[in-house]
């Protein structure tokens, strides 16, 4: 399973990927909203996992644009945010989960999975 990781912090990025590889999910990153889009136009990843605070996108955006390439209509969506209840509306993107930072490894394990 492939999952692409959306956050500006590469410090983040690097939390993240080390989670999903030690469970044997192959990891892809993005910096920026366009190379997150190009990132999914690519690989088409399974999981894609996005910083509530991108830029100048919001990270609702993002997921409908990354959602609408296509091979990417089933892709489940995680976005981390700051506080809970930060996420309104999600609809129109199939939202797996938000996850509220900074303590977000026992989430992800919840959400997350080992792989066999």
């Amino acid at each position: 399973m492939v999952v692409l990781v959306i956050n500006e912090t590469a410090v983040f990025r690097e939390i993240v990927r080390r989670f999903f590889e030690m469970r044997g999910y192959a990891v892809l990153e993005a910096a920026t909203s366009s190379e997150s889009y190009l990132q999914a136009m690519e690989y088409k990843p399974q999981v894609v996992l996005v910083d509530n605070l991108m830029e100048s996108l919001s990270c609702l955006t993002i997921c409908k644009n990354i959602q609408s390439i296509p091979g990417m209509e089933t892709a489940k969506f995680v976005i981390f945010t700051d506080f809970e209840g930060e996420v309104e509306d999600a609809s129109g993107i199939n939202l797996k989960e938000t996850i509220t930072k900074p303590n977000i490894v026992p989430k992800l394990k919840k959400a997350f999975p080992a792989l066999k």
